[in-house]
């Protein structure tokens, strides 16, 4: 028996209702059930998995395997433990001192099914531990709460037509095109979620047109999270995987929201994401093929009010990449990023670019603690190496350069209290610095996934300006280089 299953059999003894005396024996066949139906064509999908991409909820059900339960329920159990530190914080009016904390995410997920119709609930539980006060606890503490409650309905072939139909309403999570404008968060120990309808029609494999409105929830630390029926939130998108060597997705999402006068934004945004994913096992590479090259380009516009303003404005991402036939299958990937900011953000326009529910994890760096660097207001290149010395495991160095896109626009994400950082007079110039990371990531079969990075930030001359200006509001030695590192443990039953 290899390390991967020993793992997960003691850790899933912890739930299992069945004797010591016999726990080996019934915790091995249930881990051997459970794997059996994860890798053949007895997996039940998941309503999720029309949802968000299928690896945020998709693994081996060893939990519901041990306690016999039976194929029309669903049960899952899943505990994320990091430890995280970082040095020099640069948000304004944040603590000036180092900050650790051990973030800690739960969760668990319950469904009931009967034939093409699903009821599923998902509760979370977001803490942190060591954290002081002046400390950034944005994004960390949402204790246990509703993150998902939806009713669900699935036809696969309407009428005879072989085409799909799936229905979601309720409470639910969401990802379109790349997770740039809307996604399941991977990395903050909080989880976004919508309350609302989503409808979606295709062939099951080659394209699909999908549809929602929303109100998107908001995140109490405390209380039970509710939302408002003055924020909306809707979209409509074509997803097409026709072409061997061209997927991808168009949409459109609107957002109107009015709670808080001084935050509104009435406004829609237009994209296009075109994509050829790259190889991620040597397997796939043909007889004799030395290479193959893979891209991924975004382009998105937005246009109508923020913050009463008239707005518009754009962003772009652009990778490309080139993986190898060799051993580790090594990627190289250069990779550039631009997001509009107000030339004048005292004028009555508004240029800077809105990231809406979007992820940065996979453009920029880690975040949680970290994560100086967003869609909005930021020019971005640079570069990362990545290779996979098995199939379960992945290590990946990256260098980025990056600016504000407008040197008097706010630099976004660098808020504890009392706003952004900003130098509303552009004297502070647009340089942010060079960030690089090592990170790496080994699975332990489905069930138990360890992770680690380190990054360091060569902060710009931007900062040094800031800290030499009254009133500027970052922290003492905040202009100094930061350090981030991170250790991560995800256990999924």
């Amino acid at each position: 028996m290899n390390i991967a299953k020993i793992s997960t059999l003691v850790l899933t003894a912890l739930v299992s209702q069945q004797g010591y005396a016999t726990e080996g024996t019934v915790l091995e066949s249930a881990y051997d059930r459970a794997e059996k139906a994860y890798h053949s064509k007895e997996w039940k999908e998941l309503p999720d998995e029309a949802l968000v991409r299928s690896n945020r909820i998709k693994w081996n059900r060893v939990a519901k395997a041990a306690l016999n339960l039976p194929e029309w329920m669903e049960f899952s159990l899943s505990q994320r433990t990091r430890y995280e530190n970082v040095s020099n914080n640069w948000r304004k009016n944040e603590r000036a001192a180092n900050n650790s904390q051990l973030p800690l995410q739960s969760r668990v997920h319950l469904g009931a099914n009967y034939g093409p119709f699903w009821l599923m609930f998902e509760g979370q539980d977001s803490r942190t531990h060591f954290n002081e006060p002046g400390d950034f606890t944005g994004r960390m503490i949402n204790e246990f709460d509703i993150l998902q409650l939806f009713g669900s309905a699935t036809f696969k072939n309407v009428f005879d037509t072989g085409l799909r139909t799936d229905f979601h309403f309720g409470r639910i999570t969401l990802e379109l095109a790349n997770a740039r404008l809307i996604g399941r968060n991977d990395f903050p120990n909080t989880t976004n979620a919508f309350d609302g309808g989503h409808f979606a029609l295709g062939n099951d494999k080659d394209w699909r047109v999908r549809t929602f409105l929303t109100a998107p929830v908001a995140i109490d630390e405390i209380r039970l999270d509710k939302s408002s029926e003055k924020n909306l939130f809707w979209g409509a998108a074509f997803e097409s995987k026709q072409l061997q060597w061209l997927s991808g997705e168009a949409y459109y999402l609107g957002i109107s929201e009015s709670k808080n006068p001084a935050r509104s934004r009435h406004f829609s945004t237009f994209g296009v994401h075109a994509y050829k994913k790259a190889v991620k096992k040597k397997s796939h590479f043909k007889d004799h093929e030395f290479g193959r090259w893979d891209y991924d380009l975004e382009t998105m516009i937005q246009t109508g009010k923020r913050r009463n303003k008239d707005h518009f404005a754009y962003a772009s991402f652009a990778h490309i990449g080139y993986t190898l036939n060799a051993p580790w299958i090594p990627q190289f990937q250069a990779e550039y990023f631009y997001a509009s900011g107000s030339e004048d953000p005292s004028s009555g326009k508004s240029q800077t670019f809105d990231k809406l529910f979007g992820l940065r994890r996979g453009d920029f760096m880690q975040t949680s603690l970290y994560g100086p660097f967003g869609h909005s207001n930021l020019e971005s290149v640079g570069w990362r190496f990545a290779v996979k010395p098995t199939d379960n495991s992945m290590v990946y160095f990256k260098h980025h350069a990056n600016w504000l896109a407008e040197a008097k626009d706010i630099f976004d994400g660098s808020q504890v209290s009392g706003g952004n950082l900003q130098d509303k007079t552009g004297n502070s110039g647009r340089w942010l610095g060079n960030d690089i990371e090592l990170a790496g990531e080994y699975k332990l079969g489905s069930n138990l996934i360890l992770s680690a990075g380190y990054s360091h930030w060569f902060k710009g001359d931007y900062f040094d300006k800031l800290a030499a200006t009254a009133g500027s509001g970052i922290p003492q030695n905040g202009e100094k280089d930061t350090d981030y590192f991170f250790f991560q443990t995800e256990l999924r039953l």
